[in-house]
């Protein structure tokens, strides 16, 4: 039993699939804020369905201007589009991103110079060169999303996949056509050439879906980052360090293993504010998130919970020394704050410390805990350190 597929069907269908997803892009560039990346890929469906259905006026015109030349500026076109919206999306106004977008306006210039020179009426000509030329650029746009740093991952392992088998894809279109051009294979060229056109009328459609994705998964991890991070140090903001705070709490109850958590809040700092300004008060607040997370582990837990007080949750073991940790940081951070971009700003800090004990029963006791030893380090001349209930040595000066 063979399978057929009806190629004008196919054709109505893809072109209308795409105008579709093409309109739905466009209609989502002009709601999320002229986000250009939206208004190429919604073209870039667009320039597909046109060069589709030119190419599909063959079998009732005998015109080749517009079934072949027209048809495949429109097909060629069309992966040019999709990937730069993938620079749009992934790029910002860099020089390196202007060149990018440069690039592409002179490839497709190019493209039309040479289709133009090898037109002759003969549709294999055409086919050969928009084959090549897509090749081209689906292995690009490949290039381009292992360049991406956007999580979740999904969408784009999905797109290069896809992109992948396009490359194939028209690489073996080219192949045939080169075939044929030797003499070989000509008895089933036909065949090929259109089981490779029905392959890749699908693939171009499953792009289409897929490329909304991969914008909107991004743009819902922004937005998640947002909400859970500080905008000024990148750190966890006071509800997300609650919420890992209680999570490594009941993780730390279960398994009994140690957990120490640490208040820290600069000294002084209105005078930097006050002196020196708000730029420079910033900086500052920077520095000090940037030596948390240098001097402490990947999987210690940082937040920015005030304006500038920071609170740490380390998950420490017998061979860790609390102590030790939090004088490393009053160093560093005295060290690095000597001067700040110029300006002599002396940022220095102060701790207070609690290591989980039995008498904690939630996250909160040991916050509060923490915060009343912080409270002890000012009171006992800043740049300092003091614990709650730690060890029998309770201080460090």
């Amino acid at each position: 039993m063979g399978f057929t597929v009806h190629l004008p069907t196919l054709l109505l269908l893809s072109v209308a699939i795409n105008l579709l997803i093409g309109g739905l892009l466009w209609a989502i560039f002009r709601l999320r804020s002229r986000q250009h990346c939206f208004r190429l890929w919604a073209l870039a469906c667009m320039a597909f369905a046109v060069g589709t259905l030119f190419a599909g006026t063959r079998a009732f015109i005998d015109t080749p201007w517009i079934t072949v030349f027209l048809a495949h500026l429109f097909l060629g076109l069309s992966p040019l589009l999709v990937l730069a919206g993938l620079q749009r999306f992934s790029g910002s106004a860099s020089r390196k991103t202007r060149r990018s977008r440069h690039a592409l306006r002179l490839s497709a210039a190019c493209y039309l110079l040479i289709l133009l020179l090898t037109f002759q009426g003969d549709p294999l000509n055409a086919r050969l060169l928009t084959a090549l030329f897509s090749a081209a650029i689906f292995i690009f746009a490949v290039y381009t999303l292992s360049k991406l740093d956007t999580t979740p991952s999904l969408p784009v392992r999905i797109l290069k996949v896809l992109f992948t088998m396009h490359g194939v894809l028209m690489m073996s279109q080219a192949l045939v056509i080169g075939m044929d051009w030797l003499g070989l294979n000509q008895a089933n060229t036909g065949f090929v050439l259109q089981l490779i056109l029905v392959n890749h009328i699908l693939l171009a459609t499953a792009t289409t879906l897929a490329l909304p994705l991969l914008a909107f998964t991004h743009s819902e991890q922004r937005l998640r980052v947002m909400a859970e991070r500080d905008g000024l140090t990148g750190l966890y903001n006071r509800r997300s360090l609650f919420r890992e705070g209680i999570r490594a709490f009941d993780q730390a109850t279960q398994s009994q293993t140690q957990l120490a958590v640490l208040m820290l809040d600069l000294d002084h700092f209105k005078q930097v504010n006050d002196r020196w300004g708000h730029a420079a008060g910033d900086d500052a607040l920077r520095l000090v998130a940037r030596t948390l997370k240098n001097e402490l582990r990947d999987d210690d837990i940082i937040g920015r919970v005030g304006g500038e007080e920071f609170a740490m949750v380390l998950r420490i073991t017998g061979d860790d020394d609390v102590r030790i940790i939090t004088r490393r940081l009053l160093d560093t951070i005295a060290t690095n704050g000597q001067e700040i971009d110029g300006l002599p700003l002396y940022i220095s800090a102060s701790i207070g410390g609690v290591e989980k004990a039995g008498h904690h029963k939630t996250f909160a006791d040991m916050m509060i805990e923490a915060d009343a030893a912080l409270y002890n380090a000012k009171d006992k001349g800043r740049n300092r350190a003091e614990f709650g209930r730690l060890t029998p040595e309770t201080s460090v000066s």
